[in-house]
């Protein structure tokens, strides 16, 4: 099972996708809606065009400044925050990841290539699945834990 990466949704389409699930009575990150290589912009991180700024709306980041640069890994100020807001995918094993954000054992990933084929570097570990994003596609599970690694029981 091969996934890919195939569109990025801007954040007013995610919202609206999200919002639609919920008045469907799915919950709002419900896996039945946000399906393996999904991927969309998080412009309520931060929005480098501060369009959601000036609407009055919120923004957990509101500038590119020392004191909030905590949160999102020092490739994305460096290689990506000038042109688009962070990024979060669907894993295969349905587990989301942020790529912009610093990961839990170091500085983050590096993120080439813009839109769907991107690669990142480091390799990816979420509960369940560790593997590669190369041109968009992401790799089988390395653990040997089935293509798409283990997706997590509620």
């Amino acid at each position: 099972m091969t996934v890919k990466i195939t569109k990025i949704l801007t954040t007013d389409e995610f919202i609206q996708l999200t919002d639609d699930a919920v008045a469907k009575g799915f919950c709002r990150n419900d896996r039945k809606i946000l399906t393996p290589g999904m991927a969309w912009e998080m412009a309520w991180v931060y929005d480098p065009s501060g369009q959601r700024q000036a609407a009055g709306k919120n923004v957990m980041i509101s500038s590119p400044d020392a004191a909030n640069k905590t949160h999102l890994s020092i490739h994305y100020w460096k290689d990506w925050a000038h042109i688009r807001p962070p990024i979060c995918v669907v894993c295969p094993n349905f587990e989301l990841w942020e790529i912009d954000r610093k990961s839990s054992n170091g500085e983050g990933w590096v993120v080439t290539n813009p839109g769907p084929l991107m690669t990142c570097h480091p390799s990816i570990v979420v509960p369940g699945y560790h593997g590669w994003l190369k041109n968009g596609e992401f790799s089988p599970d390395i653990e040997n834990r089935g293509p798409i690694g283990v997706v997590r029981t509620f």
